[in-house]
């Protein structure tokens, strides 16, 4: 069984601790790999190498274009050398092989991106009221940062956050989750050939053992964190409590609203790929399921139609449609909250039960569960599941649909569906969310923002400001005149 050690300073180490933890492939249940479980210790050395190469090594000296260059040079080897980041991937999270061809296949785009956007980012002077003076803003690195990533995307996400704080000039130490870190690990195998030593280091391990260390470790600068809402309140704690800047991009709950005018075909595609899609195990999963009265008993059973056909196998398999969810844990989690809607009063129209895979008997597979007669006070309604369950409520007026999206302490990402376009924007322009797709779903691009309202964090990834997100700004007084005496003497 392959064992994984931590990279820090460039080279790969042993945990301090010496222990490992076993990675579960979930399609078998089975243990295929083991990573380093990291300590505080190993969090301190590999913040002390990241500070090292941002205030010793080339990184830190480097012009925009040569830090552009080594981008460049990284997404070259990520065009190249991505497949063999695939099966690590599914084989800790599960995932179908599809999606994280989809996704894996383009992660170089994001180091492109950044690199043709590093140029843009320039030192500026301005204007000011001081007669004589010239005032300079000039944006500066933070220097170590400390990047925590999930498990439901992890590679794709760490790139989110890599090549942007790469690009502004900053190290990073990359904390993946303890579930799914084997192809962050074999993405900083070629990382390494393209960065000097010390610029990208990776510490597995638990979060409240090697996450929480780094937050805390005087020498990291800035925090960039993705994943539940509770581990980002801890994070946001403990960056508080050293104040240093956090961005966080935390759980949603997120609406998909359908009128009666909508084209209803296209909606079905979108609400389908938005909950059952990657299992519903997504961040802006379109978790509630908001139709207009006329039409909700269309809609659900165009749903359920769709949904009582998919294929559950494999995930390595390029038919399979349905993959197992991620970890036992989150299994039990997702069983146990279906449960608790019928016990509230939902009813389950379709699925919600472990599926039999004759090939992965022992594999987490779940039926995508469809539920109705819910009320917006369960539980379903209120707490993010991450998992393949939808939950139905009717609206009778637009007013009540604003009403219904909104009534969450998530502001993730939301959905529209209508052919009234004026109707759309003005109900994009009242959603309390992030990202508002109108008859579309899902999307993500390096050039557009990401990130939440209200419980769904602060700050944003991507988008036209995320360099400038990772830099500093100092600002700069120049004269060449004698200072006058302040006194008039």
């Amino acid at each position: 069984m392959k064992e994984y050690k931590l990279l820090i300073g460039g080279s790969w180490v042993t945990a301090q601790a010496k222990q490992l933890i076993d990675s579960i492939d979930p399609a078998q249940n089975l243990a295929w790999c083991r990573i380093a479980r990291g300590q505080s210790e190993d969090a301190d050395l590999a913040a002390r190498a990241a500070h090292r190469a941002f205030r010793d090594g080339p990184w830190g000296s480097m012009t925009a274009k040569q830090r552009a260059a080594a981008l460049r040079k990284l997404a070259d080897l990520l065009k190249k050398h991505w497949r063999g980041f695939v099966e690590p991937e599914i084989r800790d999270n599960g995932k179908r092989l599809a999606e994280v061809e989809g996704q894996l296949s383009g992660l170089h785009a994001w180091f492109t991106h950044f690199a043709e956007e590093l140029p843009k980012v320039r030192n500026l002077e301005i204007a000011n009221t001081v007669p004589g003076i010239r005032n300079f803003l000039k944006y500066e690195p933070f220097g170590a940062i400390a990047a925590i990533v999930p498990w439901n995307s992890p590679l794709m996400i760490a790139a989110w956050k890599l090549a942007p704080a790469l690009a502004a000039g900053n190290t990073v130490v990359l904390k993946p989750s303890e579930l799914a870190s084997a192809s962050t690990l074999e993405f900083a195998r070629l990382a390494s050939t393209a960065l000097p030593p010390g610029v990208l280091n990776v510490v597995t391990g638990f979060g409240h053992e090697v996450g929480e260390a780094l937050v805390k470790h005087p020498l990291i600068r800035k925090v960039t964190f993705t994943g539940s809402e509770i581990g980002g309140q801890k994070v946001a704690r403990a960056a508080a409590g050293r104040t240093i800047p956090a961005t966080l991009e935390l759980g949603g709950k997120s609406p998909q609203i359908v009128f009666a005018d909508a084209d209803l075909d296209s909606a079905v595609n979108g609400i389908a790929a938005g909950i059952f899609l990657s299992n519903g195990q997504t961040c802006v999963a379109g978790s509630r399921l908001i139709v207009e009265e006329s039409i909700q008993e269309e809609v659900v059973s165009r749903i359920a139609s769709r949904a009582a056909i998919l294929r559950a196998g494999d995930p390595m398999d390029p038919e399979t449609e349905i993959a197992p969810l991620a970890n036992q844990a989150h299994f039990a989690k997702v069983a146990s909250m279906i449960e608790t809607a019928k016990g509230e009063g939902a009813r389950c129209l379709l699925g919600g039960g472990r599926l039999h895979v004759e090939t992965h008997p022992d594999g987490l597979f779940l039926a995508p569960a469809i539920f109705v007669d819910v009320s917006p006070e369960m539980e379903i309604w209120n707490e993010e599941v991450f998992g393949p369950v939808l939950a139905v409520i009717s609206f009778a007026n637009e007013s009540e649909a604003l009403e219904l999206a909104n009534g969450s302490r998530f502001g993730l990402a939301a959905g529209i569906w209508t052919q009234d376009m004026d109707k759309a924007q003005r109900l994009a322009s009242r959603i309390e969310a992030g990202t508002v797709y109108i008859n579309h779903y899902r999307s993500v691009c390096p050039k557009s923002p990401i990130g939440g309202y209200k419980n769904s964090g602060f700050g944003r990834e991507l988008g036209p400001d995320a360099i400038r997100d990772f830099l500093q700004i100092k600002s700069v007084w120049s004269s060449t005149a004698p200072f006058p005496d302040p006194f008039n003497r």
